[in-house]
């Protein structure tokens, strides 16, 4: 072994043990008294074999004095004998109580450890910056992170497991002193390069499961697309199941066959390099059986030394297997405690709250996504006085949303400024900005909750009779009220059934209307609405648009539509063709000098003309 790889083993075995650490200081925050519990058990189950073990070669010495005396002699060792059985139902007694003990505190703390860390990724996860939702590659390793913090009590496990099979290791040795160093130095020595070779082995198939992830990940959304709700009805119609069963199978025989020769080579080494320390087990016991047949031994000892040969090989051997395990998880573990390093938290810096009526400016802003190159909004300037509305039209990626996105701070402008009642928006409090809004994404989803929370959910401090009141005028500007009336609970209604199998599955036009409730329940200066009527019928679309004239003359009004018929809502329209801004004013101002508002009109209404022609 050359320096290089020498002096890698050693940083490899380093984090390995940076990671065990990492892992019994989560444990101890979680609870110091398991923590304390998990090591003095397992020390407790290490170190009770060895002491059984000299205690059975103690009573063998008796029986072999009791055998050969006669009378008074033999009533005494039967006294003698008497006892050594009590020390060894003691000791069974303690090693029992020490595994059940420990088996319910691994547990205990196992659930309580996950329980914890997943707390701290849930909080982590909502705080951080939407950019890293937006890019694949940290999105990727976020993911990996979610189920690498099940690594975590196995890797405690291991851990705990290394230093106990140490400890009882330590034991063997003091205990084995009557042997002969020799043979307890050779046995050790011969155990090394299975050592060598399952850490080699190990650090292989590691990287071959890093080289393998695109395989691991085609299986798993294989898998995923075959068991998912919302791919159901297609496959059965396409009767596509054949061919994602083929796909699938395909994909892993590729990868079970590079992996079972990997591990079948593992295996067959290490079989060959464990038979070393055997051979030097049965020597040993050869040298102490000859010298019991001379008279310098007793059976007693040979019994001893018997048992602590094979306990020295399963400590040796459970050593460096949790060792190894360990070594093993040490990258899920760093990529569990490097977590919160690697992202950055939303910036709430700026010490200004937002009042109530809000003035909103873009100034020559301009922005592109992190990791990319192009702009999606360029030089874009516009103001929305507060309490008026203004619609954003154009095509699909003309960057409507990104708009609300830099609104909402999820995002800052990489050039030019936005500005809230005159004041740049980096100065105010970022939880004081987004109280002044409520939002309808594109995207809306609704949760597995009962409507009433879903629907409350925008302002979940509401108590009372103001909470009621917003309520009822949410679900009646978004049109829910006669969805309730067809519910089972009513308001009490689950949506899914995740809690409660009398949940129901709504259609998307009926989950639109409850995600609209949630926005107008909230007590906001200023309403963004992107897409708000995309899964809505005619007549749903315009009623929700009558409400928001009618009850929403306070607040002012931001919304995406691409239905040209809902426009006549808006003070102003803006216009964005790759963005940027190329027309501003009424639906008539820009049917006069906005060619491609014009065009976005006609593809609409000529078909309707055309028709009644």
């Amino acid at each position: 072994m050359d320096w290089k790889t020498l002096k890698k083993s050693i940083a490899e075995k380093s984090k390995a043990v940076r990671a065990f650490a990492y892992c019994v200081v989560l444990s101890w925050r979680v609870s110091k008294t398991y923590t304390v519990m998990q090591f003095l058990t397992r020390g407790i189950s290490a170190f009770v074999p060895v002491l059984v073990t000299w205690n059975t070669k103690e009573i063998i010495e008796l029986l072999s004095i009791g055998i050969a005396g006669q009378g008074q002699q033999r009533g005494g060792v039967q006294g003698l004998l008497f006892i050594r059985m009590g020390i060894m139902l003691l000791l069974l007694l303690l090693q029992l109580l020490a595994t059940q003990i420990h088996t319910y505190v691994n547990e205990m703390q196992r659930d309580r450890v996950l329980h914890f860390v997943e707390q701290e990724l849930s909080l982590t996860a909502m705080r951080m910056k939407l950019e890293y939702f937006d890019g694949p590659k940290y999105y990727d390793m976020f993911e990996k992170v979610k189920t690498d913090i099940y690594s975590l009590s196995s890797a405690m496990y291991d851990g705990v497991s290394a230093v106990s099979y140490a400890v009882s290791l330590c034991s063997c040795i003091c205990f084995l002193t009557g042997l002969g160093s020799v043979y307890t130095i050779l046995i050790i020595a011969a155990t090394i390069p299975m050592a060598v070779s399952e850490y080699k082995y190990t650090r292989e198939l590691y990287s071959w499961g890093l080289s393998h992830m695109r395989e691991e990940r085609e299986m798993s959304y294989l898998y995923w697309v075959a068991t998912e709700r919302r791919f159901a009805q297609e496959i059965r119609v396409f009767g596509t199941q054949e061919y994602l069963i083929g796909k699938y199978r395909k994909v892993w025989d590729n990868y079970f066959s590079n992996k079972s020769g990997l591990s079948k080579r593992k295996a067959i080494l290490n079989c060959l390099l464990s038979v070393f320390p055997e051979l030097f087990v049965i020597t040993a016991l050869f040298a102490t059986g000859s010298r019991v047949l001379a008279g310098t031994a007793t059976i007693g000892e040979f019994a001893l030394y018997n048992g602590l040969l094979v306990q020295l090989i399963e400590n040796l051997r459970g050593m460096v297997g949790s060792a190894m395990g360990l070594v093993e998880k040490k990258l899920q573990i760093e990529h569990v405690s490097e977590f919160e390093k690697l992202v950055g938290e939303e910036n709430t810096a700026g010490g200004k709250q937002l009042c109530r009526k809000v003035n909103i400016e873009f100034r020559n802003v301009s922005f592109q996504y992190p990791g990319t190159d192009r702009y999606v909004i360029k030089d874009v300037s516009f103001r929305l006085p507060a309490g008026k509305k203004v619609c954003i039209v154009g095509e699909n990626g003309a960057g409507k949303s990104t708009l609300f996105k830099l609104l909402l701070r999820f995002y800052e402008p990489c050039e030019g400024q936005i500005l809230l009642n005159d004041i740049p928006i980096g100065e105010y409090d970022l939880d004081s900005i987004r109280k002044r809004f409520s939002c309808f994404f594109q995207k809306a989803a609704n949760y597995a909750f009962t409507i009433q929370e879903n629907i409350r959910f925008s302002q979940v401090d509401k108590a009372g009779r103001e909470a009621a009141g917003s309520e009822k005028r949410a679900e009646e500007m978004a049109g829910v009220s006669s969805l309730l009336e067809s519910m089972p609970r009513g308001r009490n209604t689950f949506l899914t059934r995740a809690f409660s199998d009398e949940g129901v599955e709504l259609s998307g036009g009926q989950n639109q209307k409850i995600a609209l409730a949630r926005m107008f329940y909230r007590d906001a200066s200023v309403l963004i609405l992107d897409e708000p009527s995309a899964d809505l019928d005619p007549k749903a679309e315009y009623e929700l648009f009558q409400s928001i004239q009618k009850e929403c003359k306070g607040q002012s009004v931001f919304y995406v539509s691409h239905r040209l018929a809902n426009v006549d809502l808006a003070d102003e329209i803006i216009v964005m063709v790759g963005g940027e801004i190329c027309g501003r004013g009424t639906h008539v101002e820009l049917m006069m000098g906005c060619e491609p508002y014009k065009r976005l009109y006609h593809y609409q209404a000529d078909k309707y003309v055309t028709k009644e022609k």
